[in-house]
This record gives structure tokens, sequence and C-alpha cells, in this order.
């Protein structure tokens, strides 16, 4: 049995790899447009959003394109920015707090979004969830508190602000209980890794489950399954990475997880309701961004199995080949 729904939008692809390869993985996952976030490459000027940009537009891909709001230091031409094509903006919660209030002033003032990694970097030098398992594989953990430190300040200072803001790849239930009232303007964002897997995947050393924001605990991922029943988050998107350095020691390996190919795949495999899905992955996406989602898919009802080698990223680091999801 099929079902047909929308395609996706994922708000949530690393520069990692080529617009090319981003937009053919895309079109293997299902996904219509992706957002583009600057993690790996530095995009903060003209030059780099016209390249990315052009390079959309020659693979005929909807490439919105997320620029650094602040770099090394300075506040980005966020205006200009904009005028020449910029989707969002994209910003690290533990910059300097008088630039980051000048960017919400922008945000507001132009009408675009800011996603938010609110991580404390100084508390994250882990390579784990801070946890028992972390302790008895005898490496460092990143602690709930890294995360939630800082969405607790970004939510206060955006509470000053009509600007739209994001928080991306929520993690715990004590952000979650931060963000549990609040207003239309705030939007919060969940990797679909952390809707799937728990620090647990871990204990063997696996580092196909090395990813971050990391892998959290049970009761978090439970917490963040049933905020998405619940309503209270708004996207799901797939934190998309394209890295193969996994075959070494685990604290060497680097973080991320491949999975744009397969994205609405994984989605409708979530246990939970198609409807809440389609909102999670297509409709509210498509509306922070003014997107008319006219193209439609199929997905087959049942057990499927992921082959990597059909990927078009080059990431083949993908611990979901190792499981057979159900589409429910």
């Amino acid at each position: 049995m099929k079902i047909k729904v929308p395609k996706s939008v994922d708000l949530n692809v690393k520069n990692s790899e080529s617009v090319a390869r981003i937009a053919a993985a895309s079109k293997n996952g299902g996904v219509i447009a992706a957002l583009m976030i600057p993690k790996q490459k530095p995009i903060f000027d003209k030059l780099h959003l016209a390249y990315n940009l052009k390079r959309a537009n020659e693979e005929n891909f909807n490439l919105l394109v997320a620029v650094e709001g602040i770099h090394e230091g300075k506040l980005s031409e966020i205006s200009i920015l904009k005028q020449k094509g910029a989707s969002a903006i994209f910003i690290n919660s533990d910059e300097d707090m008088n630039l980051i209030k000048r960017v919400f002033e922008y945000a507001e003032f132009l009408d675009i979004p800011i996603f938010v990694n609110c991580h404390n970097k100084s508390l994250s030098y882990g390579v784990m969830n801070d946890s028992e398992i972390a302790y008895a594989m005898g490496v460092s953990g990143i602690p709930n508190y890294a995360e939630s430190v800082e969405v607790a300040k970004i939510y206060e200072l955006s509470s000053h602000f009509n600007a739209k803001v994001v928080f991306q790849s929520i993690t715990t239930k004590e952000s979650l209980e931060i963000l549990k009232n609040k207003p239309e303007n705030i939007f919060i964002d969940v990797c679909i890794d952390n809707l799937y897997f728990t620090d647990e995947n871990l204990k063997d050393f696996n580092t196909l489950y090395k990813t971050f924001p990391p892998l959290r605990s049970e009761k978090d991922k439970n917490a963040l399954l049933k905020a998405c029943e619940e309503g209270l988050i708004d996207f799901i998107s797939s934190n998309h990475i394209a890295t193969n350095q996994k075959d070494i020691p685990f604290e060497e390996a680097e973080f991320g997880i491949s999975k744009l190919d397969i994205f609405s795949q994984l989605a409708y495999s979530l246990p939970i309701s198609h409807e809440i899905i389609t909102k999670l992955i297509s409709t509210n996406p498509a509306k922070l961004f003014g997107i008319d989602i006219d193209e439609y898919m199929e997905i087959e009802l049942g057990e499927f199995e992921v082959d990597f080698e059909n990927f078009a990223s080059k990431g083949k680091n993908c611990p979901y080949t190792r499981v057979r999801a159900r589409i429910i």
C-alpha cells in the first residue's frame, strides 16, 4: 500500500558538500527545498552567497541560504545579503550578546528568520551525551544544560523583539520546558536523529551514531516525540552532514550523520501520525518561507531497507542502513 504526501522542505542541511550533490540527494529524499546552514564553510558575504545561489540555479533546485549574522566577531551586512537573496540568518548563541541583539534588530526590521544554534562551546567539548554511558565508556560528555542555558538566554532576548526565531536542533526535555509557552514568532526545530536514536546506540563506540548536537537519553527522545504529537515542535529537519571520517578512533571521528537521501522516507517511518509528519516536514517549513508545495511523492507502507550505495550524497556515514524502518 502507498500513500501520497507532499514533498518536504528541509530546514537544516549543512554545507558539507557541493550544491549539486545536495540537490541530487534532496531529490532522492523527496525534498523540494532545503535551507543551507553555514557550519562547514563560511557564508557571510555577497561572494559566498552568490556562488551557492548560482550553483542551485544551475541544478534547478530551490536552495534557501542562511548567511552568518556574525562572522569572526563582526556583524555581517545582513540588509545587503537579504537583498542579494539570503533567506535566513544563522547565529551561534554564545556570540557577543550585543552583536546578537543587533542581529535581532535587523531580523525584525527586514522580516528575515533567525536560526539559532543553542550550544555553549565552553560546555560542549565532549564527544557524546553526558551520562552514565559516557562515564562507562571513559569519554567526555556534553551535558543537557550546555543547550538549555543557551535556550533560556536566547528565549529571554527574543521576548523583546518580534523577529522570527528558530531554535534549531533542540534535543533536551529541559529546553522544551523553557519553550513550552512560546509565542507565535518562536519556532522549535528537532533533528530526526534525536527522534530515532539515543546515547545507548553509542555503547559499542559506534562512530556512525556520533553526531552534534548529540543523541540524548531515552527520556529526552520520548519528550521530543511527545512534543511533536502535541504541537509544541514546529519542524523536523535532517541536520544532514556529509562526512566519511568515521572509521577511526571514537574521540577522533567527525560529528555528523548523512541522511538527506532518505529524509522523507525516514520521517514517515516515525511513530507519529502521517498528518503531523506532513505539518512538521512540509506545511510548517514551507509556510515560514512562503513556499508553495505543488509536488507530491508516494511512500510505500511497510518495511524498507536503506542502501547507502545509492546515496547521491558523498557521505555514507548512515546508521540507518543497519535498521529496517517500519512506515506506519
